[in-house]
């Protein structure tokens, strides 16, 4: 059991593109035929009303209705004429590319509080987005990144977790290769550890890790390594056949390339620094 934020929120970049306020008097009409839309919508009607079809299902939209469309789904739209239409609405994207909203299974429409904070936000970004300061530019976002979280919220009062067996393994192997750095680990051996193909496996962990299997192990054995001579008074030979090397003068370039200084000389500085 994982929540979301552990893969995904973490690296989350919302993109505003679009928006603002709308409004049209009774006689004029808001309506676009079908068509698939390259960016996610947030449409929040305030006041009329409206039909929106979305993968061949109606929905009718009046004020407190809050639309969340996802990029490539399939809808259109009208309002219905002999009322005043009004609404906040949204075009912006989200990276890295999951589909969140399937992930979450979202409706495709929530009940927001006429005067909650989904509203407020609205307004704010519909008054910043007029504006060319860089910062209110990074207040936008934030609202989007706002408005994500209220979506969310409504949808899902209960809260959000995500069972996701890829990652549960993932951890598992990471908690293998940190205690098992003394020991050969290499992509076979840990995809077999993993149950996946090996192509599979190395792209689902750096999609966890932001490293490729090797470079994670390399990163953990000097990470180890450094541990080892600021604690330690082993040789740097015996370091090296604990963190799973063969010779110490392969040891100590890594080493070097890492942290700027050969192990000895990190050892001495350090000591040296600790008044040890």
């Amino acid at each position: 059991m994982k929540y979301l934020q552990d893969v995904y929120f973490s690296n989350l970049n919302a993109v505003y593109n679009f928006g603002g306020h709308f409004s049209i008097s009774e006689t004029e009409s808001w309506d676009y035929g079908k068509h698939r839309f390259e960016q996610c919508k947030f449409y929040f009607i305030t006041g009329g009303s409206c039909v929106i079809e979305i993968e061949n299902k109606k929905y009718h939209g009046v004020a407190g209705d809050w639309f969340f469309i996802p990029a490539g789904v399939e809808h259109f739209y009208y309002n219905e004429k002999g009322t005043r239409f009004e609404k906040y609405w949204m075009h912006f994207d989200l990276y890295p590319s999951i589909d969140i909203f399937h992930v979450l299974q979202l409706p495709y429409v929530v009940k927001a509080d006429a005067k909650g904070r989904a509203l407020r936000l609205f307004k704010r970004y519909a008054k910043l987005c007029q504006s060319d300061e860089l910062t209110d530019k990074l207040a936008v976002k934030a609202c989007l990144i706002g408005l994500l979280a209220e979506y969310i919220k409504a949808a899902k009062p209960e809260g959000v977790n995500v069972i996701n067996r890829a990652e549960a393994r993932i951890d598992e192997l990471l908690r293998y290769i940190n205690e098992n750095l003394d020991k050969p680990l290499s992509n076979d051996v840990l995809a077999e550890k993993y149950f996946a193909h090996p192509n599979h496996f190395i792209r689902a962990f750096k999609e966890k890790t932001g490293f490729t299997p090797a470079k994670y192990i390399k990163a953990q054995r000097l990470e180890n390594a450094k541990r080892l001579l600021e604690s330690t008074d082993l040789s740097i030979v015996e370091i090296t056949e604990k963190i799973g090397l063969v010779e110490p003068t392969h040891f100590s370039r890594l080493f070097k390339e890492y942290y700027s200084f050969p192990p000895t000389e990190y050892r001495r500085r350090f000591k040296r620094e600790m008044g040890m």
